[in-house]
C-alpha cells in the first residue's frame, strides 16, 4: 500500500490532498467487484494495478487472470490529455516564466499523438497560450479577462495587487486553509488597506476566524485521539520496528517545533498548526483571542457604501457636475476614510474646479435675406 502524505501532518491551510496519477483503467472481477485504477503490468497469469483507495492512499493489487471478467483500458492519448487539464487559458495571465513549460507539454502531446481526436483542442490551446505569452512579454497584464496595457497596469497597480491577493485568499478559504487565508489577509491589510478589494477580504477574514475557532477544537481532538492510538498501539509492535516508529515520531515532533520557531522568528502572525505540537495550538488560541475582536469590528457595509459613493462621484465628474461629485466624495469620506479612491477622485475634482470656465462664444449673426427683384409689395394692414 502506498500512502501519499506529508511527514509532518501540517495544517497550514491546504489540507494535505495529494495529487495521484491518473486512475483511468477499470478491471471488472467475476465476483462483480469493479476496480478503478491504473494497470501497471499484465501477463498471462495476472494483472498488477494501482487502485485509489482514497485521494491519499493507493493500493497495489495483484489480480489473478482467472478472477478477472474484463479489463477496460483508457487510450494512452486520453490519459495524456487528462493530464493537460490545467494547461488552459484562464481568466488571469501568468508570469512569463510559467508559459514555456505549458507550451512544451502541449507541443509534446501533438508530436506524440498527432492523430488523436484531442489534437485539435490541444492545438487551439497551444496557439492561444502563445498569443497570451506574447502579450505578457510585451508588458501587458490580464486580470478577470480584461487586458491592461503596461501604462494601465502601472496606473492600477494598487487595486490590481489587492485583487490578486484576494484571489489567493479565496482559493485558500475554499480549501479551508484558514491559516493561509488569514496570513494573506494580513498582507492585504498591510499593503492595500484602502483598496476596493479590502471589504471583501475583511468579510472573508471574519468568516475565517470563526472557522479557525471551530476547526482548532476539531483538530486538537484529532491530535489527542492519534496520540492515544499511537501510545496504545506502539506497545504491541515488535523490535526493531518499535524503536524506529518512536524515533520517527520524535523526529516529526522536532521538525514541527522547528517550523513553528521559524515562523515566530519571521514574525508570521498566524503560525502553522501541527498535530504533534501543543505549542502551535496555544499560539493559534492566543492569536485568535487578540485578532478576532479586531477583525469583527470592520464595518463591511460602510466600506461598500463608501465605494458606491466614489463610483457615483466618478460618474458626476465625467458629467462635469462638480457640486454633486463633491457631495458624493464627502459621503465616501465619512463612511470609510481609508478608501483610496477618494484621494484619486479628489485630485480630479480639484483639477476640474481650477480649470477656467470657457467664455460662451457669441452666436453668429444670421445672414440677411436678400429681397427678390420685382417681388410684390407687402399688403398694408387694413384700417
Amino acid at each position: 500500500m502506498k500512502v501519499i502524505s506529508s511527514p509532518l501532518l501540517v495544517f497550514t491551510g491546504i489540507l494535505l490532498a495529494a495529487s495521484v496519477a491518473t486512475m483511468a483503467d477499470t478491471a471488472t472481477l467475476k465476483s462483480g467487484e469493479i476496480l478503478n485504477g491504473k494497470i501497471l503490468s499484465e501477463t498471462d497469469q495476472e494483472i498488477v494495478m494501482d487502485v485509489a483507495i482514497s485521494p491519499r492512499i493507493i493500493d497495489e493489487k495483484k489480480l489473478a487472470k482467472s478472477d478477472v471478467q474484463s479489463v477496460a483500458r483508457t487510450p494512452a492519448d486520453e490519459t495524456a490529455y487528462q493530464a493537460l487539464n490545467e494547461h488552459q487559458i484562464g481568466t488571469h495571465s501568468l508570469k512569463l516564466a510559467a508559459y514555456p513549460p505549458l507550451l512544451k507539454d502541449l507541443d509534446a502531446f501533438l508530436k506524440t499523438y498527432p492523430e488523436s481526436a484531442r489534437a485539435a483542442d490541444v492545438k487551439k490551446t497551444l496557439e492561444a497560450l502563445k498569443q497570451e505569452q506574447a502579450r505578457v512579454k510585451a508588458g501587458e497584464l490580464k486580470w478577470d479577462n480584461r487586458w491592461y496595457t503596461p501604462k494601465e497596469a502601472q496606473k492600477n497597480k494598487y487595486q490590481l495587487g489587492a485583487q490578486m491577493r484576494l484571489s489567493v485568499m479565496r482559493d485558500q478559504a475554499a480549501n479551508r486553509d484558514f491559516i493561509g487565508a488569514l496570513n494573506t489577509f494580513e498582507q492585504i491589510e498591510k499593503l492595500y488597506p484602502g483598496s476596493a478589494a479590502f471589504p471583501d477580504a475583511a468579510e472573508l477574514a471574519q468568516s475565517m476566524v470563526r472557522i479557525a475557532a471551530m476547526d482548532m477544537v476539531t483538530i486538537q481532538n484529532k491530535a489527542k485521539v492519534q496520540e492515544t492510538l499511537f501510545n496504545n498501539g506502539i506497545v504491541l509492535v515488535p523490535e526493531p520496528q518499535k524503536s524506529q516508529m518512536i524515533a520517527l515520531r520524535k523526529a516529526q515532533s522536532a521538525a514541527a517545533e522547528a517550523s513553528l520557531a521559524a515562523a515566530e522568528k519571521a514574525g508570521v502572525k498566524w503560525k502553522p498548526l501541527f498535530l504533534l505540537s501543543a505549542k502551535s495550538f496555544e499560539a493559534l488560541k492566543a492569536t485568535l483571542a487578540t485578532e478576532t475582536p479586531r477583525i469583527e469590528k470592520f464595518s463591511i457595509a460602510d466600506m461598500r457604501n463608501s465605494l458606491t459613493a466614489t463610483k457615483a462621484a466618478e460618474e458626476e465628474l465625467k458629467a462635469n457636475h462638480l457640486a454633486n461629485a463633491e457631495a458624493e466624495l464627502n459621503e465616501a469620506q465619512s463612511l470609510w476614510p481609508q478608501n483610496a479612491q477618494i484621494a484619486v477622485l479628489a485630485a480630479e475634482w480639484k483639477a476640474l474646479k481650477a480649470k477656467p470656465t470657457p467664455t460662451p462664444t457669441p452666436a453668429e449673426a444670421a445672414p440677411a435675406v436678400k429681397e427678390k427683384k420685382n417681388s410684390a409689395p407687402h399688403a398694408s394692414p387694413k384700417a
